[in-house]
């Protein structure tokens, strides 16, 4: 009788798991509507975007393996493919887990600006790339990446060349990218600082967008008032760590978005953040 009761608690075990995995996977499939997740990984940036029809698309990854985790929570169970990653430009706080994502997953391939920089991880990531012949896209503006499904990503910064006397730093090399799909428009600015801001504003580039990644993590070194004012944002997403020693966001950042109608969700607050179009 023991044995009997034992077989039938595993055999309910077993049901529920399937059950649950069942429905997970169901909640999870592709659904005709893109998704666009801005990832909670602490002090960096990490975006996941799924296409209406299951194609994916990570921006950026992370300060640590929360990009890794994330992947497993949001995609499919037996989804091993990840068809484009992008690098927005070599710092920790941006790329950590993806030497780690591409040892796990397929990757179609990966999108980048070739800038140098010796940082390992950013190193091992390369070569992890040219072992698994993985295609490594360099971008600038004026490219287009067209992602299935109606959606596209079209490069604003950085140009091909640096304009000479431009500030040298990791930040302001950082990809800046506007998601369209059908009417809507995201921004995706890594960690521009001014004088990209600047430069964009004064070159009157369309970034007006309905949802904008903050930039640098609500730095005040970006954010500037001219340039929030040419995205004219409905929604401003703040990539942020609890408590973190840089002071991000700033407040004045937060003041100057919501002065201007933008409403302001921060991941520290709320955990990973989802739009869906």
């Amino acid at each position: 009788m023991h044995r009997y009761f034992s077989h039938v608690a595993f055999l309910v075990a077993a049901m529920c798991i399937v059950f649950g995995l069942g429905g997970r996977e169901w909640h999870l499939r592709a659904d005709g509507h893109l998704h666009l997740r801005f990832l909670d990984v602490g002090q960096g940036d990490s975006a996941l975007i799924t296409t209406p029809t299951g194609k994916i698309v990570v921006i950026d990854g992370g300060p640590d393996w929360s990009t890794l985790e994330s992947l497993g929570r949001f995609l499919p169970f037996f989804s091993r493919h990840i068809d484009l990653l992008i690098v927005s430009h070599p710092n920790l706080d941006h790329l950590l887990s993806f030497p780690e994502i591409l040892k796990r997953y397929s990757v179609g391939m990966i999108a980048f600006t070739g800038v140098e920089n010796p940082l390992p991880r950013y190193q091992e990531m390369l070569a992890l790339a040219r072992e698994k012949n993985i295609p490594l896209l360099v971008v600038s503006a004026g490219k287009s990446i067209d992602l299935g499904d109606g959606a596209r990503l079209e490069i604003l910064w950085p140009p091909a060349t640096m304009p000479k006397k431009f500030p040298r730093s990791d930040n302001d090399t950082s990809i800046v990218a506007m998601l369209s799909f059908q009417n809507h428009r995201a921004l995706f600015t890594g960690d521009e600082e001014r004088p990209v801001e600047e430069t964009l504003v004064r070159a009157h580039a369309d970034v007006k967008a309905d949802v904008l990644k903050v930039p640098h993590h609500g730095s005040r070194t970006s954010s500037s008032t001219g340039f929030l004012l040419a995205v004219s944002p409905k929604l401003a997403i703040i990539s942020v760590g609890a408590n973190n020693s840089y002071g991000h966001p700033r407040q004045e950042v937060i003041d100057r978005l919501r002065k201007l109608g933008a409403e302001v969700r921060r991941t520290d607050r709320e955990g990973t953040i989802e739009v869906v179009w």
